[in-house]
């Protein structure tokens, strides 16, 4: 490391710097909403911006480019930036939660009007809001594998994270109530197309010229696919106050139909997507392999 570079001036390593510039990100999406919500914004913008979606969207960011910054080498390694990030995040709410409570902010929607003056009931807000940390904490470090995972080949980090922020921005769209036709545009099977486009494109550039090396790197990208699916149907059955087309739970039999679901929707769709980007990908690294004279 020559002198001049920053982690050698400043005594801060890039992976640090990185949980920096995140950590920065959500109180900047906290205090930002609070601003727009107290100056009279309508709620229909401001809760697109959502600390929790914002929290998620940053874990992903964070476990895909840590690697190449120094850090999250192992999997003990993603409990302390979940950690981090997760009671960061509920703290910049609770604080926000107070300053609205104390100044009885009506136009913010992070205190509710019986915590005006009642600090009983503010207390127990207060206390729901920590008990979010380790919710919050569960949630990052499952996105955070996924992505962990993707690092043991190369090429599928990108889209598998692409594929996680798709289905994370659909998600939560649709539970803002957003209409079905603009939500549809976050399409993450658009997305797994894509995927197999660059697979095949860019498998090759890393040594993965053969069919039978572009097997594996395709089955991690459909179930990396089918994970972020998943995870997106068990926060719509779990957290039913949100309705998104990922997962009904007034149907009822919750627990069957997500039994049912990992079968047939992670496993088999998964299998079955494997080989489509796995086709594809072969396509395009044989339609892209330079002519030989």
């Amino acid at each position: 490391m020559s002198p001049d570079s920053p982690s050698s001036t400043s005594g801060r390593s890039p992976f640090v710097g990185l949980l920096y510039r995140v950590m920065f990100f959500l109180a900047a999406l906290v205090v930002v909403r609070f601003v727009l919500e107290v100056t009279g914004t309508p709620e229909a913008i401001t809760r697109f911006l959502s600390s929790t979606a914002g929290l998620f969207l940053a874990a992903i960011y964070v476990a895909a480019i840590a690697p190449l910054r120094g850090g999250m080498q192992k999997f003990r390694q993603l409990l302390l930036p979940a950690s981090l990030l997760s009671a960061w995040t509920v703290v910049w709410v609770i604080v926000a939660t107070i300053v609205a409570a104390v100044f009885r902010l009506e136009r913010s929607h992070f205190a509710a009007k019986e915590d005006y003056g009642n600090w009983g009931s503010l207390g127990r807000h207060l206390v729901d809001h920590v008990v979010e940390i380790a919710v919050f904490f569960i949630v990052v470090l499952i996105v955070m594998s996924i992505v962990h995972v993707l690092w043991r080949w190369p090429v599928t980090v990108g889209p598998g994270a692409i594929l996680g922020v798709l289905v994370i921005m659909r998600y939560w769209v649709e539970a803002m109530g957003a209409p079905a036709a603009n939500a549809a545009a976050w399409s993450s099977t658009i997305g797994v197309l894509v995927s197999a486009l660059y697979l095949g494109a860019q498998g090759p550039r890393l040594g993965l010229a053969a069919p039978r090396q572009l097997l594996i790197p395709s089955f991690a990208i459909a179930f990396a696919w089918r994970l972020w699916i998943l995870l997106a149907t068990l926060l719509s059955a779990l957290v039913p106050f949100y309705t998104t087309h990922f997962f009904d739970p007034t149907g009822g039999r919750v627990a069957v139909r997500l039994a049912q679901f990992v079968a047939g929707g992670v496993v088999v769709e998964g299998l079955i997507t494997g080989l489509i980007v796995w086709g594809i990908a072969i396509w395009i690294s044989r339609a892209t392999r330079p002519a030989t004279i």
